[in-house]
């Protein structure tokens, strides 16, 4: 029998509120795709969440996704709107599998946004950054506040999200720290304008890189000679940690990097799970949740 939406909903949240390590780093499909969370040198709690989640539709149709919310730490609760917002955003998007892959983003990121205003009544928020890639070849990413998305191609490392801030509206501000005062952020209520964003051509990124702003405190031109280096995703992620912690570690640091996210699906035999699973990744474990896709979504 398939979970229902909201139970699906509640165990993520339950499992994102746990206890666990004031920092560390996890793998995950063969090394491609790697997760860092650090509290940092001030903050007396984490607020950040990133994870990374295989869902498989049927035996040979999946999606991967990668998601990174900072609970905003002047409000109201952010670790919890945190966890809500990505327990949200999971649970719609697999209970909306029939649309394009940007609608259902764009639709996961309201449903979100809907959870933590009902709340929190806009006392509460977290940003968001997020992509979704299948095995179709399909992929989309989206942004609410000022966490970053990157990327990685011929020509270098380049931030392709706009931050919802004053200044990131107005600047080119990669590797650059801003000051809160979100325009946008989930919890913000009604006027929620999410941000598709434009990547260039997909199969020629080499590198997809998520940030929460712990990391944006890191010189522009050594966040970049970093994540131009030759190492594994989780290599890069530790080393962003550690120098985002030498640069003072004012803020909670979060990092998603995919090093190669066309072979993410290159081995099905390596890769597949049974139909109907959902399992998710953080940097301090893993959890699946089997028969989470009704079998008429999956057209079983």
């Amino acid at each position: 029998m398939a979970m229902h939406q909201d139970a699906i909903k509640e165990h993520i949240q339950l499992w994102l509120s746990r206890t666990v390590e004031n920092g560390a780093v996890r793998e995950s499909f063969e090394s491609s795709i790697a997760m860092g969370c650090d509290i940092g040198n001030i903050r007396p709690e984490n607020q950040d969440r990133v994870v990374c989640v295989q869902v498989q539709v049927t035996a040979c149709d999946a999606f991967v996704m990668g998601i990174l919310c900072d609970g905003m730490g002047g409000m109201a609760s952010g670790a919890n709107c945190a966890s809500l917002s990505i327990a949200s955003f999971i649970s719609s998007c697999v209970n909306n599998l029939d649309l394009p892959v940007a609608e259902r983003l764009l639709g996961a990121a309201e449903e979100a946004n809907t959870d933590v205003y009902s709340m929190y009544n806009s006392n509460g928020g977290a940003t968001l950054s997020a992509f979704l890639y299948d095995t179709a070849g399909q992929f989309e990413a989206i942004n609410v506040g000022d966490s970053r998305i990157y990327a990685n191609f011929a020509h270098g490392i380049k931030q392709y999200s706009i931050d919802d801030t004053f200044a990131g509206q107005n600047a080119d501000a990669a590797g650059v720290h801003l000051s809160k005062g979100l325009l946008q952020y989930i919890g913000v209520g009604p006027d929620l304008k999410t941000q598709l964003v434009k990547l260039p051509k997909f199969r020629n990124i080499k590198r997809l890189i998520l940030t929460s702003d712990g990391a944006h405190y890191i010189e522009a031109n050594t966040f970049k000679q970093i994540l131009n280096q030759k190492l594994s995703a989780s290599e890069l992620c530790n080393r962003l940690i550690q120098v985002s912690k030498w640069c003072g570690g004012y803020d909670n640091t979060s990092i998603l990097i995919a090093n190669d996210l066309l072979k993410v699906f290159a081995q099905p035999e390596k890769t597949s799970l049974p139909p109907g699973t959902v399992k998710l990744w953080d940097s301090f474990g893993e959890i699946q949740f089997i028969g989470a896709i009704a079998p008429a979504s999956i057209g079983l």
